[in-house]
């Protein structure tokens, strides 16, 4: 096979070569390294119910049999070093080693131990190791009566992975064997007569585009051959491109449908978020401004409010007079589309206290939003005619938003969601509970939040 390369064909194998090497080596080591935050994440949330078993033990009184074997099933855990429950004193009830039950824990007298009162992690290094002790206060009422703790090391944290170092390494070296192979064999095929290629191009420009160069040689005209079937692909994708997206109003639809090959053209029912957020009072500004700065005033507004909502993976379903109305979850699905709704909200908020102060800098009025965000199930597809189509949502989220969004103005608020969405994000977010408030076009009372703030991440 190596006879029969060419010069650029051995450059280019040993580039490939040790550029494929490169980086495999460093997305294993990516790939280590995001498994070993992973299994602390992991760890720690299985220290919450670690934590959880051991309160459970306490109530209606002590039970040391109960809380020596979730100490013992924890510490089973490759990863887990050793487990143990410290008293409020610092005396160690329970351990993974039975010999140290009864002892005063050292570490519980400084003051991070006796201090805390939430959940924590902390690193330190002994006998040259870095050691990772995950602490849970274990609370009952308001009372401290107890902490649960569990150590990991680098060492039982490599034993856990130990597997998975090994599939990686496996897994690198059949990608490097298959990655060298392919490239020589590509390299070797890169080949293709000039008088063959020529005449493909004249057809090209004649219009033809069901032209391929089908011819095997060992020379580098193999590489410029690959090219041209490239460029007659790329030239027939731009075609269909025109013929099919030329339907199309919605820039951000196009993109997206490029990217994402596999979506369907036609009508579908989808879990979807919706915002809606509408400028208040705007007939006030159009009476009071010229045409131009009004103009001038939405297009600013829009450019901004619209590159939130991409930035947040959603997508302008339309522009209804001075209001936005924005899709989240399709064409693509988003794993949590109400929380990039909200988030987009929250932003938009911010950036409308910005454009604020610089209207009122420069001697003009400041603006007000309402805004909304609602989820659940709507028919997602395009409406329109063969000359002219839209992809657009229909269903119970899009009209109450539109329906709900005018409430803030009401109740004095700015950015407020039905009780569903506050269901699916209140983990996510702060809410201020508004009461139940009747709906035009809904049978029963729609109960509201205020969204506040994003919680911080712990």
């Amino acid at each position: 096979m190596i006879k029969k390369l060419n010069k650029l064909s051995i450059k280019l194998c040993i580039f490939s070569f040790i550029l494929i090497l490169i980086i495999i080596i460093t997305m294993a080591h990516l790939i280590m390294k995001e498994a070993r935050n992973s299994l602390i994440s992991d760890m720690r949330l299985g220290a919450e119910s670690f934590a959880r078993a051991i309160r459970e033990a306490f109530s209606p009184k002590i039970d040391l049999f109960a809380i020596h074997l979730q100490v013992q099933e924890i510490s089973k855990q490759k990863s887990v070093k050793y487990a143990m429950v410290i008293d409020q004193d610092g005396k160690i009830i329970s351990h993974s080693f039975p010999q140290k039950i009864g002892e005063i824990e050292q570490s519980f007298k400084t003051a991070t131990m006796t201090e805390l009162q939430t959940p924590s992690i902390q690193n330190y290094t002994e006998n040259k190791i870095k050691h990772y002790r995950i602490i849970e206060p274990i609370i009952l009422g308001t009372k401290r009566i107890a902490t649960a703790v569990i150590v990991l090391d680098e060492n039982t944290i490599d034993a856990a992975l130990s597997t998975t170092r090994n599939k990686i390494i496996l897994i690198s070296l059949l990608a490097l064997i298959f990655a060298i192979a392919g490239t020589i064999i590509i390299v070797n095929y890169l080949i293709s007569p000039l008088p063959r290629l020529a005449k493909a191009a004249i057809e090209v420009g004649r219009g033809n585009m069901n032209v391929e160069i089908k011819i095997k040689s060992n020379d580098e005209i193999g590489y410029l051959s690959e090219a041209f079937n490239e460029m007659i692909k790329g030239l027939k994708e731009r075609d269909y491109i025109r013929s099919i997206f030329g339907k199309y109003i919605s820039k951000e639809i196009v993109e997206i449908l490029l990217k994402e090959k596999s979506i369907s053209l036609g009508g579908e029912k989808r879990k979807i978020s919706v915002l809606f957020a509408d400028i208040r009072d705007f007939t006030k500004i159009t009476t009071t401004s010229e045409p131009e700065e009004v103009v001038q005033l939405l297009n600013n507004y829009f450019s901004n409010v619209s590159k939130i909502i991409y930035s947040n993976n959603g997508i302008i379903d339309k522009y209804i007079g001075d209001g936005v109305l924005a899709i989240f979850g399709v064409p693509v699905q988003l794993k949590s589309a109400s929380v990039h709704a909200i988030n987009s909200a929250l932003e938009i908020k911010r950036f409308v206290d910005s454009f604020n102060k610089t209207r009122i800098e420069t001697g003009n009025q400041p603006i007000k939003i309402g805004i909304c965000v609602t989820s659940g199930i709507a028919v997602v597809g395009n409406i329109g005619s063969k000359e002219r189509m839209e992809y657009t949502a229909i269903g119970e989220p899009v009209n109450l938003a539109v329906r709900l969004e005018g409430l803030n103005k009401r109740i004095g608020t700015d950015l407020i969601v039905p009780s569903n969405v506050f269901e699916e994000t209140k983990e996510t977010f702060e809410y201020k509970n508004l009461g139940s408030f009747n709906i035009r076009g809904w049978n029963t009372p729609v109960e509201v939040y205020e969204v506040i703030e994003a919680k911080p991440i712990i």
